[in-house]
């Protein structure tokens, strides 16, 4: 149960990070994931945007912030002071992290816009989530040693997913190929008007955990 939760902290640090972030125009073909995602950039990119982030316990200090936009590519910039143990040894564990004794930094670049939001790395550009994606769509590169996939499970008709206080349509994108012990998949859920709302993972053991993220007002 405590891995289990210094792992959800873990991608809950990371994966707000993430989405906190912007696009800009780009290519309109993105069937496969790997061009540039199109459409018109979000408000959320600007140099200097900042963010909030709901702290586990053992993490303070922590500052969410856009520092730089170039070429369509916002870079966002994550820090905090960390004193729970299991988590920083997770974290010293993650490559682009730098961790300097409690204080762990890492910076993201993202593409994400009106249609949808997009990781950049290295290797090149990989899709999180198409707005105008069907049930079956697959985005994968191969990262790391082994093949990060993205596959569309669910595109919902209805208002049926419980947000604030209200119901809305949703987006759901299973992803696998991430190799963090303990869990199978991670489940991103999004909305065209409000973006990322939601982060699901899976546990090799059958369980899950699900963080609800709520869009500020200058991005409805």
């Amino acid at each position: 149960m405590i891995l289990k939760k210094s792992i959800y902290r873990l991608f809950l640090l990371a994966l707000i990070v993430g989405f906190s972030s912007c696009g800009i125009l780009g290519g309109d073909d993105d069937s496969s994931g790997r061009e540039p995602l199109g459409g018109d950039p979000s408000p959320m990119g600007a140099v200097g945007h900042t963010f909030g982030v709901v702290n586990p316990n053992g993490v303070s200090n922590d500052n969410v912030e856009v520092t730089s936009f170039s070429n369509g590519i916002s870079t966002v910039q994550y820090s905090a002071t960390i004193t729970n143990s299991m988590l920083l040894d997770m974290v010293k564990a993650m490559p682009d992290v730098t961790v300097n004794g409690n204080q762990a930094s890492v910076s993201r670049k993202y593409r994400i816009t009106k249609k949808g939001f997009q990781s950049v790395y290295d290797e090149g550009n990989l899709t999180i989530m198409n707005y105008d994606a069907n049930v079956g769509d697959t985005y994968s590169m191969q990262k790391n040693g082994s093949t990060l996939e993205r596959r569309v499970t669910k595109v919902s008709k209805e208002d049926e997913y419980p947000y604030a206080f209200f119901l809305i349509k949703t987006i759901h994108v299973e992803e696998t190929g991430r190799n963090i012990p303990g869990v199978s998949k991670v489940e991103f859920i999004g909305n065209h008007r409000f973006g990322m709302v939601g982060v699901k993972l899976h546990y090799e053991d059958g369980s899950s955990q699900n963080i609800t993220i709520i869009a500020s007002a200058e991005n409805e």
